[in-house]
Formats: C-alpha cells, structure tokens, sequence
C-alpha cells in the first residue's frame, strides 16, 4: 500500500495559526513521518529570531487539548 498524505483543511499551506502560549505560525507543507508513516505538518514562527526555522508536528497533535492554568485549550488555534 502506497503511503500518503491526509492533511487537514485546517492545517494546508498558508493557514496561519496562534499557538495556545501565544506565539504565532504558519503552516509551509505537509510530510510523511518516516519512522510511523503519520502526516507531519511542517510550520514557521512569525515573530521572533526563529522566524528561519522550520518545526514539524504530527498533523494529530495539532488539534490535541493541553492543560492550562485557564482550563483545557486547543494547542493551536486559525488566526
């Protein structure tokens, strides 16, 4: 079976994200995870000294929940 991509609407090239600390990316292309063949999302910082690099996250974390002292969060949010 060959592998491929399932990138979500959310998470295509362009969409502009803020992260649930604050900080704020955008999302530059999809992947295939070597080592489990998941969807990775490869986004950059809009601000910051960082701004040249890339970060990857499984597409699935993205929408994953985290725990902040306001509740419970989505780790990214569409700007």
């Amino acid at each position: 079976m060959k592998p491929s991509l399932q990138v979500p609407a959310h998470l295509r090239t362009g969409v502009r994200l803020r992260h649930h600390k604050g900080g704020e990316y955008e999302v530059v292309g999809a992947c295939l995870i070597e080592a489990t063949l998941e969807t990775g999302i490869l986004y950059r910082p809009l601000q910051g000294d960082a701004a040249d690099l890339l970060w990857m996250r499984p597409a699935a974390a993205f929408d994953e929940p985290v725990d902040t002292p306001q509740g419970r969060v989505p780790r990214f949010r569409p700007l």
